[in-house]
């Protein structure tokens, strides 16, 4: 289940609600802005009285009940509709559960469930939800709808209330044709973006669209519209407890287990994206183990850059457990041919080069399966980045003199070495947890900010404002590791659901395709959150639990090699095959007001000449330049004119 959309509008004082046809014309053209997310079926619901105009809409790609299942689905009475996009994984038990208390279900679908949950419970029946979702729920006796969404939020939903009502869709696309004047862009949204490489919920690139949070519900009724939040990611470690190592490992390697289980429900065939690093072959393993018989498996490489590509321990994997193994080698020519397309599918920007590499993985797989599990998820609960390492080192580097450490600083700043070394000794020189790892996480700092952009003072109240947005995940103590537990928590609340899974949905949809990520499944990261952070580290080692938990399942270079990541060669193929087009673009009129030409023409001639490593920031500049141009002012959300601050 793929994408919802739709939208409500309550008579209050003398306003008149929409009339029923327009209401369901409007619905149809959503569903048609969402059609690739599923192109199997589509389902709408209206109804319109003299106190409310609502639609609900749905577009579907099978998988489970694929004979039945459609979408909306009500209640016995009719009263309570919902419609819902993702998965519920304990659907059978639940469903168990209710028909013993007299529901009576008419499908073998997941998403009845919830219904007859909120028959039972109310909008607090969410909390009893296992899986990825986004849904809304209309009651009709209380005049009331219910958008919900998973605790990790796997599964996007948008939100635009203004004086016609209130419209929601799983892409900002789907909003447009409720929306009777198409909003302006956000300064605020667009530097952020730059900074972090996507905008941090509940903004959005435009004034006005914000996103669902995840683990909150929002309630709209006659009184007002109100959103609760029902799950946060938990801040709490427990030291061992007296639990040996080796119990924790097995603790680990058991909820894992289940997580992986529980994410294999499905009438059609599931496959893996297969890195060959220790996330995704971990639940190949695992999957093996279940008996699944030769499923599929799909990994990706780049064409002439060996430093970055992990087929080879792909390979290795696909072999040991006799997976249908294909590969794809992602070269210059794709990024630059592809670009076009995915850009069209990122209505809400993002700068995460791996967003081709994910597109083009993604278009492989569709042909073979329509569900594949990826490991999105086990770098932030278990500690698999460097920096949460690296950060370790803070305290000894403050301990340095001041002018050696500023030295130190301007001589990699000047250097054309790899600009994660930059990144590490500026983030290294920061006092307070909260802007280390922004300087960690960041494609810009703040300084380099301004050379690129026009307003340096707008660029300044940006940097406190992210400060306060960060500084909540970093209260629990001063210690070294009180700030990698708060650089997790911080990951996991906004690199995740704003970065990864938005990457993951965009463009796994773009191809028609549902992707699953059981190490987010929510017992398990709750589990990994009690673990604490000098445990997950040991001995400098990252993600030692997990290394240690499936060690015994996995080629023996699998857990002990380096990890790569999902990164791209941009650096060289900035230099080389990618250079004219690069040169292209940033020449090219990106949002009015935002960029500083001069500052943006002495970053390419610095990284051009090999004077400095630019490749992250140009990656940048040039995806939000093609963004503006082909969907922001393309759509008529982005009139010609300065960009002003939200």
């Amino acid at each position: 289940m793929c994408a919802i959309y739709g939208m409500v509008e309550l008579k209050r004082g003398e306003r008149r609600a929409r009339h029923p046809r327009s209401t369901a014309a409007v619905l149809e053209e959503m569903g048609q802005a969402l059609a690739h997310r599923g192109p199997d079926d589509q389902g709408t619901y209206v109804e319109h009285t003299a106190q409310v105009s609502l639609g609900l809409g749905m577009r579907r790609l099978s998988i489970i009940d694929l004979e039945g299942g459609y979408q909306p689905i009500t209640n016995e009475d009719g009263s309570v509709v919902v419609v819902c996009n993702g998965e519920i994984y304990n659907y059978r038990e639940l469903r168990e559960e209710l028909s013993a208390k007299g529901h009576v279900f008419r499908s073998q679908s997941d998403v009845e469930v919830l219904v007859h949950l909120y028959e039972e419970h109310g909008w607090e029946a969410v909390s009893k939800l296992r899986g990825m979702f986004a849904f809304a729920l209309w009651d009709a006796r209380k005049r009331t709808l219910v958008l919900g969404r998973d605790r990790i939020g796997i599964k996007p939903l948008f939100i635009h209330e203004g004086p016609g009502g209130l419209s929601f869709a799983s892409e900002v696309r789907g909003l447009w044709p409720a929306v009777e004047e198409r909003p302006g862009l956000s300064r605020s949204a667009l530097l952020r973006l730059l900074i972090l490489q996507y905008v941090p919920g509940p903004e959005t690139a435009f004034k006005r669209v914000k996103k669902l949070m995840p683990g909150s519900v929002l309630l709209m009724n006659e009184r007002g519209t109100e959103v609760r939040r029902y799950w946060r990611p938990p801040n709490t470690c427990w030291n061992e407890g007296g639990r040996s190592e080796k119990e924790i490992q097995q603790a680990v390697r058991e909820r894992l287990r289940q997580a992986v289980e529980s994410h294999l429900v499905s009438d059609v065939p599931v496959g893996v994206f297969l890195s060959g690093g220790i996330d995704s072959s971990s639940i190949v393993a695992l999957m093996s183990q279940m008996g699944l018989g030769r499923f599929s498996t799909f990994s990706v490489g780049f064409q002439g850059a060996p430093t970055f590509t992990e087929l080879p321990f792909a390979r290795k994997v696909a072999a040991q457990f006799g997976t249908s193994h294909r590969e794809l080698e992602v070269g210059p020519n794709d990024l630059v041919s592809t670009l076009p397309i995915l850009v069209n599918h990122l209505d809400e920007p993002l700068t995460d080069p791996a967003i081709v590499p994910t597109y083009l993985l993604s278009k492989m797989a569709s042909s073979y399966v329509k569900v594949v599990l990826s490991g999105e998820g086990a770098d932030e609960l278990f500690g698999g980045y460097r920096r949460y390492s690296l950060d370790w080192l803070s305290s000894w580097y403050q301990q340095m003199p001041s002018g050696m450490r500023t030295r130190l600083l301007d001589w990699f700043r000047k250097s054309p070495v790899d600009r994660r070394v930059v990144q590490g000794v500026r983030a290294l020189t920061q006092d307070s947890p909260a802007k280390r790892h922004l300087e960690w996480v960041g494609a810009f700092s703040f300084e380099e900010l301004c050379e690129v952009t026009t307003g340096p003072d707008a660029v300044e109240a940006e940097a406190h404002r992210l400060e306060a947005l960060f500084e909540p995940y970093f209260l629990e103590g001063g210690d070294q590791a009180a700030a990698v537990a708060g650089m997790l928590r911080a990951d996991l609340s906004t690199w995740l659901p704003d970065d990864l899974l938005t990457k993951v949905d965009r463009m796994t949809m773009a191809a028609s395709l549902e992707a699953r990520v059981p190490f987010l499944d929510h017992p398990l990261v709750e589990m990994m959150a009690d673990i604490p952070a000098r445990v997950k580290f040991r001995d400098g080692v990252p993600k030692a639990v997990l290394k240690a938990a499936v060690a015994d399942l996995l080629p023996k270079e699998i857990p002990t090699r380096r990890k790569m990541g999902f990164d791209v060669p941009l650096a060289q193929w900035m230099r080389g095959p990618m250079k004219d087009f690069v040169m292209d673009v940033v020449r090219t009129e990106g949002p009015p007001g935002l960029f500083n030409q001069a500052g943006v023409k002495r970053y390419v001639t610095e990284h051009m000449e090999g004077k400095q490593d630019r490749s992250r920031q140009l990656w940048s500049m040039v995806l939000v330049t093609l963004w503006y141009q082909s969907v922001a002012r393309a759509s008529g959300a982005a009139p010609g004119a300065t960009v002003k601050a939200a």
